[in-house]
């Protein structure tokens, strides 16, 4: 077997953690199988894999990460990985097991069974080119709010906008949600999501589309996205609230949270505010008219 065979590059980069979400995306978008975050105080380390006869990759995500974060201190390293401690690294650090706040338990499937002792509603996820394995701290956010609300005796329906991996619709109808819904734009995360569904024994609980459904009502919606994308669906994030539902916002930057809550402070009431490091996560109720 040639080099070229049992080989992987990986590819590690250090930059300011306000810019992580969108490199993520970025390396996804370059054919990343997935991108595991490493947390390091102000920055973070994100982790990527690609095959190695794939020649000019290095200089290519180089020059994206530049114009994606043009001011801040971006540092990029290669080395060559054989095949067995690639799937070692990967299948160690892509989805690491996490227990959230006191009803969750997150890990990979090969992670399983794990101790269980709290009886814990368990979320396995497979590694894939979509975004939220509980690691960062927007679905952290998300995920630690849901579980406050989201029971079986509440009996209510959920929307995730932005479902990503489908975490958060997961962790929803894990919960006890009476009905799920989750939205992506994004063909490749979506089938990850429809999968994770299907691993987790919740498929039949969860319809997954492309589109917000235009008249609908929820108890809960869960938006886990970016600004301006908060922004431009303001409207129709909205209309999805039933009156006095609640709505979580997440994906904001600590300096564009006013920015938000100035198109959603009309029709709610900012009950809750969850800031870690530069990331602002909302909980909102739906005024009564």
């Amino acid at each position: 077997m040639s080099p070229h065979e049992s080989h992987w590059r990986e590819i590690t980069i250090a930059l300011p953690a306000e810019h992580e979400e969108p490199a993520s995306a970025f390396l996804v978008e370059q054919g990343a199988g997935g991108v595991w975050v490493e947390p390091k105080g102000p920055c973070v380390y994100l982790h990527v894999f690609f095959p190695l006869e794939e020649r000019g990759r290095v200089e290519a995500i180089r020059k994206g990460l530049r114009r994606l974060a043009p001011r801040g201190e971006i540092t990029l390293s290669t080395a060559l990985r054989p095949e067995e401690e690639w799937q070692t690294a990967w299948q160690k650090h892509s989805v690491p097991i996490q227990r959230i706040g006191k009803r969750l338990l997150i890990g990979a499937p090969w992670h399983f069974p794990l101790p269980n002792h709290s009886r814990r509603e368990a979320i396995r996820l497979t590694p894939g080119m979509a975004f939220g394995t509980g690691t960062h701290a927007t679905t952290r956010g998300c995920l630690m709010l849901l579980e406050r609300l989201v029971r079986r005796e509440a009996r209510g329906a959920l929307l995730d906008i932005g479902t990503g991996s489908g975490i958060l619709a997961i962790a929803g109808a894990k919960l006890g949600a009476e009905a799920v819904t989750a939205v992506e734009i994004d063909p490749i995360a979506l089938a990850v999501a429809r999968e994770n569904a299907k691993i987790n024994g919740v498929a039949s609980q969860i319809n997954f589309r492309k589109t917000i459904p235009a008249h609908a009502r929820h108890r809960w919606v869960v938006a886990n996205v970016t600004a301006p994308a908060l922004i431009d669906l303001s409207e129709a994030l909205t209309q999805s609230v039933g009156p006095g539902g609640t709505l979580i916002l997440s994906g904001i930057l600590a300096r564009e949270r006013a920015d938000v809550l100035v198109r959603y402070c009309t029709r709610f009431t900012l009950l809750r505010k969850i800031r870690k490091g530069e990331w602002i996560t909302l909980l909102m109720e739906k005024k009564r008219r």
